[in-house]
C-alpha cells in the first residue's frame, strides 16, 4: 500500500462526501474520466470494492467505510500541521467546518461574522441540517465542529455547553385565549409541533411527561419558519426557541405568559475525540465558550 497518496485519498473523500462523481469533479475542478481513474487506482491499491452505485448515489461498502474514516483522519491531520506551520510563519490560513441543526442557524451566524472578520484567509463551510442530519455527518466525522442541543450519546464526543435555548409558547397576533396560564390550560388547543427528535420537540416531550400534559391535537411540521408563518396565520399554538424569533416575527405572533415557560435547553459546541481539531475550529469553539461567560 505504499503508493497510497493524499490525492487519492482527497478524491476518494470528495466523492463520498458529493455523492457522485460528477459532483466531486466539479468540487475539485478535476475532469470526470481523472476522478474515475483515481477511484480505480485507489480500489486496486486497496485490493477491496470501496463504492457501490444504488439508485443514482453513492453507497459505501465495509472497506470502503475503513478508508473513509482513514481519509479523514489523515487529511484532517494534514491540516492541522498546514496551520501550525502557516501559524509559525505569521500566516493565519485554514479551514473550519461547522454543522449546526436547524434551530442553531439563528444563533452562529452572529458569531460567527465578528470570527471571521477576524481571521478572513480562514475557508469557513457552513452545514445545516436537521437533527438526524447533523447526527450522521458527526457519525462520518465530516466536520470540526458540531451544535446541538441534546448530542448523540458517544464516549468519544467532547460535549461543551455554551449558549442557553430558551423555549417559548407563541400564538397568532389576535389570540383571544387562555394566557397567564399552565400548559395543562393549553392541552385542548391546536398546537404545531416540530417532528421527533428535534431538539424542540424533545424538550417539549419531555416537559409534557413530567407533567402529564398531553397535546392531543397537534400537527406536525419540520421547520421552524413554517411553523411561525402558520402559527401568525392562525392555525393553531406552538412551542419555539426564542432565537427563532426575530424582531419581525415577535410582531407577528404573540408570546404567551405561561407558567415555567420559558423552559430551558442548553446549546452545545461538539466535537469528536477521533478527528484532529484544527487551530481555526479550536479558535471558534474558544469563541463559543467565551459568549458563556460574558
Amino acid at each position: 500500500m505504499n503508493t497510497l497518496t493524499f490525492r487519492l485519498l482527497e478524491v476518494f473523500q470528495q466523492v463520498v462526501d458529493c455523492g457522485s462523481v460528477t459532483a466531486a469533479s466539479n468540487a475539485l475542478q478535476l475532469s470526470q474520466p481523472t476522478v474515475s481513474l483515481q477511484l480505480k487506482k485507489l480500489n486496486s491499491i486497496i485490493g477491496l470494492p470501496l463504492i457501490e452505485h444504488f439508485q443514482g448515489s453513492v453507497q459505501l461498502t465495509e472497506a470502503g467505510a475503513a478508508v473513509y474514516r482513514c481519509a479523514q483522519e489523515i487529511l484532517s491531520s494534514q491540516d492541522k500541521l498546514k496551520s501550525q506551520i502557516s501559524a509559525l510563519q505569521g500566516v493565519e490560513v485554514g479551514s473550519l467546518k461547522l454543522a449546526v441543526v436547524t434551530t442553531a442557524k439563528y444563533i452562529i451566524p452572529p458569531m460567527l461574522s465578528p470570527f471571521c472578520k477576524q481571521h478572513p484567509n480562514i475557508d469557513v463551510r457552513f452545514t445545516v441540517g436537521n437533527r438526524e442530519q447533523i447526527a450522521e455527518r458527526l457519525m462520518q466525522n465530516r466536520d470540526d465542529l458540531y451544535i446541538f442541543t441534546y448530542p448523540p450519546e458517544d464516549d468519544d464526543l467532547v460535549c461543551e455547553p455554551f449558549l442557553a435555548n430558551p423555549l417559548v409558547v407563541i400564538a397568532p397576533p389576535d389570540y383571544d385565549g387562555p394566557d397567564n396560564c399552565s400548559l395543562a390550560d393549553l392541552q385542548n388547543a391546536k398546537f404545531l409541533l416540530r417532528e421527533k427528535g428535534s431538539g424542540t420537540r424533545r424538550t417539549l416531550d419531555e416537559y409534557c411527561d413530567k407533567r402529564d400534559v398531553l397535546l392531543r391535537n397537534n400537527m406536525v411540521i419540520e421547520s421552524n419558519e413554517a411553523i411561525r408563518l402558520a402559527v401568525s396565520a392562525g392555525l393553531g399554538l406552538a412551542v419555539l426557541s426564542q432565537h427563532t424569533l426575530d424582531q419581525s416575527a415577535i410582531d407577528s405572533v404573540k408570546v404567551l405568559n405561561v407558567t415555567d415557560f420559558p423552559i430551558q435547553s442548553t446549546w452545545q459546541v461538539v466535537t469528536n475525540r477521533r478527528r484532529p481539531i484544527s487551530l481555526s475550529a479550536q479558535a471558534f469553539r474558544q469563541s463559543l465558550l467565551e459568549n458563556q461567560r460574558t
